[in-house]
């Protein structure tokens, strides 16, 4: 049931008057557990695979902290970019209620946002969360890059 959350409050945290619990951080490590099968299942037994594998259920099994919460929503939005199992989940989640976010995230911002992040070695998955975050709701349907805007 804790994996019952929308992209969007698992990428904002809980509201600033309810910081005590960020009942969010169950479910990103929920999720991230989530994508871990998914990795054997895509990709095989490889090392690579394997590796990720190991790495996402590190991810998921961090503390709960400020840092760690952002570690955790930059691998569930990395995953979201180059998976298209977990954009496939997320947007039906998110149609059966009407919105839009996840479906904005993956065709508009991510392709933006993420080859900058992988250009510097994903040092700052604080900034990258907050990029996207800023992006996707401040400005909404904007153009991002150079090249022609989808429908959105």
């Amino acid at each position: 049931m804790e994996r019952q959350v929308g992209l969007r409050p698992l990428l904002v945290g809980p509201a600033l008057c309810n910081r005590d619990v960020d009942m969010t951080l169950v479910s990103l490590a929920s999720h991230l557990e989530g994508v871990r099968p998914l990795m054997r299942d895509v990709y095989g037994g490889s090392k690579a695979a394997q590796q990720a594998e190991r790495d996402l259920g590190q991810i998921a099994a961090l503390p709960h902290g400020t840092s760690e919460a952002a570690c955790k929503r930059a691998a569930l939005l990395f995953a979201l970019h180059k998976e298209p199992e977990v954009q496939h989940y997320f947007k039906e989640q998110e149609s059966i209620l009407g919105g839009r976010f996840a479906a904005d995230m993956v065709e508009r911002v991510l392709p933006f946002v993420a080859p900058r992040f992988l250009k510097h070695s994903c040092q700052a998955p604080d900034a990258f969360v907050l990029l996207c975050m800023v992006l996707a709701e401040m400005w909404p349907g904007e153009r991002l890059g150079n090249w022609p805007l989808t429908t959105i």
